[in-house]
């Protein structure tokens, strides 16, 4: 729900998170910090007896491609704690949920339509492969002619960035097995491109797949059983974490590494910190726990061990981390220009901005980056209108920085 929130909404995963929890306390939908991909025959069951109410609120009318559970979705044995993210027994109506807040509304569709999608007709379509020889070498064409919508007329009406082309297969020429074809063989000249920028949805999604990129097998089973790093409940929260303490930054839904970060990423390379099989190593002896075949004690003293180890390993390897240019670059990003009292940067100080000669007694700060900004730089505010003066008159104006770092008015000329 996060990934596809993020893509097709921009939420962030936090937000996501916030939204569904309101509709969780609201009795639209059930627990949302959930792991499984299935729910229990009780559900499908309170599901399927409320199905023409669902319709009604999605506003459609399709019959039921089959009112069986489907092992896809429907096992008892694959639901432990907490079953996927359903709709509740409650249906509201149809004015109930375009009342609701656009972020829960949005969220709570989205819901609806998983449910819809169990009832309704498999999509289906035509393949054709065609496999030319062209002197002993094969070449591959793939085509693809939809049959029947089904589930998919659910969601005709989505908008989603294609991030990639996978669904974009071309219509096929029709050509018989053995016919001789007409190839064009030439060699195109191109660039390499740097990986796009990852979006947070897509962080969640390579958190949760991050033991495909293990090598060590039993490693891999592990992070896949366990779907990754952190959970449903805190994946979001480690996202919100590295935006907060300034390791990451996120711009127009996309995510970069701040120079904090990288000297992060330095300090860590190399280690078992940065790497996924940790995880999987600790989460073989919880289960090790959870069976009586291991210890506590020993867990918590092995985990003790590791981080004297690994403190006392920075402490000695710090002086050999190339990081000088970084932390400059760093202090540089968080300059935003002169102090017009006495010379120094102007540095971001989170919630205002403010000298860094301020232990040597300077008191100029200010708020708001680019007004700070653009006054630093000698210019003055955009018009700034009704503002009131002490006895209480209204009038329109600019505000500038004085050579002495004092804010002046220029009023604004009358016409």
């Amino acid at each position: 729900m996060q990934a596809l929130a993020n893509k097709k909404y921009k939420y962030s995963p936090a937000d996501v998170l916030k939204g569904i929890q309101e509709l969780y306390e609201a009795k639209l939908v059930t627990y949302p910090r959930t792991d499984c991909n299935y729910i229990t025959e009780g559900e499908f069951e309170y599901l399927k007896n409320n199905l023409s109410g669902y319709q009604s609120i999605a506003g459609v009318n399709f019959q039921p491609h089959s009112l069986t559970a489907n092992k896809r979705y429907v096992d008892n044995k694959k639901v432990q704690e907490h079953y996927a993210i359903v709709l509740t027994k409650n249906v509201p109506s149809r004015e109930t949920i375009a009342r609701l807040p656009d972020k829960q509304r949005k969220l709570y569709i989205e819901v609806l339509k998983s449910v819809l999608s169990m009832f309704h007709a498999p999509y289906m379509y035509e393949e054709t492969v065609i496999t030319s020889d062209l002197n002993g070498l094969l070449f591959t064409t793939r085509g693809k002619v939809e049959k029947s919508l089904g589930w998919k007329e659910l969601y005709v009406t989505d908008k989603i960035e294609e991030e990639d082309d996978q669904e974009k297969v071309s219509l096929l020429p029709v050509v018989k097995q053995g016919e001789f074809v007409q190839g064009l063989v030439k060699s195109k000249e191109g660039v390499t491109t740097p990986p796009k920028p990852y979006t947070e949805g897509q962080l969640i999604t390579m958190m949760k797949t991050c033991g495909s990129s293990v090598e060590d097998e039993e490693s891999k089973i592990i992070l896949k059983e366990v779907e990754g790093l952190g959970t449903e409940a805190t994946r979001a929260g480690i996202i919100e974490t590295l935006k907060k303490q300034g390791y990451i930054e996120v711009k127009r839904n996309k995510v970069s590494v701040t120079p904090k970060g990288e000297i992060l990423c330095e300090s860590v390379h190399g280690t078992m910190l940065a790497k996924p099989e940790l995880t999987a190593k600790w989460e073989g002896y919880l289960r090790k726990i959870g069976k009586k075949q291991g210890s506590k004690d020993i867990f918590v003293s092995q985990t003790s061990e590791f981080i004297k180890n690994l403190i006392e390993g920075a402490t000695e390897s710090i002086g050999e981390l190339k990081i000088d240019n970084k932390i400059q670059d760093m202090k540089a990003k968080d300059t935003i220009g002169k102090c017009p009292k006495c010379g120094k940067d102007v540095v971001n100080r989170k919630t205002f901005y403010g000298c860094s000669g301020y232990k040597e007694g300077c008191k100029f700060s200010m708020s708001g980056e680019y007004l700070t900004k653009k006054l630093l730089e000698g210019k003055k505010t955009g018009l700034i209108k009704k503002m009131k003066g002490k006895s209480g008159k209204e009038f329109d104006g600019y505000l500038k920085l004085s050579q002495s770092g004092r804010l002046e008015l220029e009023f604004a000329a009358k016409k």
